[in-house]
């Protein structure tokens, strides 16, 4: 999972090193998200890592904190964002609240991930729905 190129132009010193001018460079948020110095066991699912209640990293999601950037950061962050953030969880809690949601008895789940543009599962997620029985109040 790479971000946006973005190209120097003038020549810097980063650590010692010379970028030259019109040097091509790539943020590599992959590494970034998995980096064993900043994350522990960054290659396992743990949600909670990311709940202070639990004794997780109080991270911003918004960009500014570059531990977990999920839309970019600066000008170049997802315009999507503010449209993202204010909807998803309306429409997770109406998918929770209108379903059950089991595990599909033919397709085990498989959380192996895959880099590819972004980083993704390898195979798909299989769930099957269930409808509630909700009472609609008019």
């Amino acid at each position: 999972l790479l971000s946006w190129a973005r190209r120097s132009i003038h020549d810097v010193h980063v650590g010692g090193h010379l970028i030259p001018a019109g040097t091509t460079a790539y943020v590599n948020m992959w590494a970034i998200t998995h980096d064993e110095k900043i994350w522990t066991d960054p290659l396992s699912f743990k949600p909670e890592r990311f709940l202070p209640s639990t004794g997780g990293l109080d991270v911003n999601i918004m960009g500014s904190d570059l531990r977990l950037a999920p839309f970019g950061s600066g000008r170049r962050a997802c315009p999507g964002k503010a449209l993202g953030l204010q909807t998803v969880h309306t429409w997770l809690a109406r998918m929770l609240h209108h379903f059950e949601w089991l595990p599909s008895p033919d397709h085990p789940v498989d959380l192996t991930e895959v880099l590819r543009l972004s980083c993704e599962m390898k195979g798909p997620l299989f769930a099957k729905p269930i409808k509630r029985n909700t009472v609609r109040f008019q």
